[in-house]
């Protein structure tokens, strides 16, 4: 690889739009972060470790029911309204019309059903009866988060992403700024908390409403047809957040099953600084998924994935002097007791790299209609990293779940660019099915 040539891509590549909006989302991304880290740890000090476990259980339960409310539909929206958008605005127009109906009755649906297992999850799944009135919050709460995403996938369809950064900095500040005034009157209590979180999102998605064009509320159209490409293309996008959703939280979980808390703290402390990769590569892919959507030629997919292989090896450059400085980082953050971090940080920060490869290749099939390459993959791989957990973490703890992490991301780029290049790649013509 030429690396003067790899430079000088690099500088053509900071000028791009597609960079500009990712330094917008990725300022967005590390704001609304910072701001929501500042609102919990107002939230842990104040509740204690108790109470603060009931709101954590309660929250956990509302992103995952969010998470069901998406239904897949996120992805294909962007896919889909970006692309018309260009070329047919009035399937455009049918198609945010189609997703914001199915947001609505799916998350209604969930929020019916959460009232009345509420009960049953309190007592018999978390053994805590006092858990009731939360989940059923957590419940209500979902529906909120989901049409707050609403209206950040319609602003990331129509490529308005610093109108998409405001909106999840809103979120964050105005958890923040509940959360804040309830510990100064002193009223932040586990009720207070969960009003707070779910409130904002609803909050959000009011003034969501009114930055977004609303024309496509009075379009007519055929919807059952753009419900049925929407659905055909989403269904295994709802797989893939089904596999991702428990690979990212079968680590702690396994690791608290198998092994001791100290070694769930070390674990924890160095995935926590690597971190930031997913927030990078999170706020690549959010800007650049409309841009791809709209590529039909191979010729223009292949340029687009050689440049994906020259950005992740630019990644992994200037990430190298990560692996150098991980002792003194972990050391000056967290202290000795932490040192065993080291490696594991080394480990999980090669896995993201090799996720960000492995992101921008799936991009490759969403825009070729291929989501289901990607729910494959996802499928595989938590079979793979239930396995390897369930054998590796009893003899070698934290550093086993971090190679094994490593091994399932490496799995998962194998399985996509073997695919990209056998089957996308291998003939002429367009690749638009």
């Amino acid at each position: 690889m030429n690396i003067t040539q790899t430079i000088s891509e690099v500088i053509q590549l900071s000028k791009s739009r597609i960079a500009r909006d990712s330094a917008i989302v990725f300022a967005g991304n590390i704001l609304s972060a910072v701001l929501g880290f500042v609102a919990t740890v107002l939230i842990t000090r104040t509740l204690g470790p108790a109470q603060f476990g009931l709101f954590s259980v309660a929250l956990a339960v509302m992103m995952i029911a969010s998470q069901l409310s998406d239904f897949g539909i996120n992805t294909g929206l962007v896919r889909f309204a970006s692309l018309y958008l260009k070329t047919d605005k009035l399937k455009a127009h049918l198609m945010f019309k189609v997703s914001l109906k199915v947001k609505l009755i799916v998350s209604m649906s969930i929020f019916l059903i959460g009232l009345l297992v509420s009960p049953s999850l309190a007592i018999y799944v978390f053994k805590k009866p006092e858990l009731i009135v939360a989940l059923r919050l957590a419940f209500m709460g979902a529906i909120g988060l989901s049409l707050m995403g609403y209206i950040s996938t319609t602003l990331q369809a129509r490529q308005s992403f610093a109108k998409f950064a405001s909106i999840n900095i809103i979120n964050s500040g105005g958890k923040l700024a509940l959360v804040g005034i309830l510990v100064l009157v002193r009223n932040l209590n586990l009720f207070s908390a969960l009003t707070s979180v779910i409130t904002v999102p609803f909050m959000a998605f009011l003034i969501g409403s009114l930055i977004i064009p609303r024309d496509f509320l009075k379009v007519k159209g055929n919807e059952k047809e753009s419900f049925r490409e929407l659905f055909h293309f989403s269904k295994w996008i709802l797989v893939s957040v089904f596999c991702v959703m428990i690979i990212t939280r079968l680590d702690i979980l396994m690791l608290g099953h198998f092994s001791d808390s100290k070694t769930v703290g070390i674990y924890s402390a160095a995935f926590g600084l690597a971190y930031f990769f997913p927030i990078f590569t999170g706020s690549f892919v959010t800007a650049l998924l409309p841009e791809i959507s709209k590529l039909s030629k191979k010729e223009h997919l292949k340029k687009y994935a050689l440049k994906s292989l020259k950005l992740v090896f630019i990644t992994a450059i200037f990430s190298s002097p990560l692996f150098f400085l991980a002792k003194p980082i972990i050391l000056v953050i967290y202290g000795k007791e932490y040192l065993a971090s080291v490696t594991i940080l080394k480990i999980l920060l090669v896995g993201f790299i090799i996720s960000l490869l492995n992101q921008l290749m799936t991009l490759i099939a969403y825009s070729i209609n291929k989501p289901k390459i990607g729910g494959c993959v996802n499928i595989i791989q938590l079979a793979f990293i239930f396995g390897g957990y369930s054998v590796v973490i009893p003899v070698y703890g934290a550093l086993g779940v971090a190679t094994i992490n490593l091994l399932t991301r490496i799995l998962g780029a194998g399985i996509i660019i073997t695919y990209i290049s056998l089957v996308v790649f291998g003939g002429g013509g367009s690749t638009k099915r």
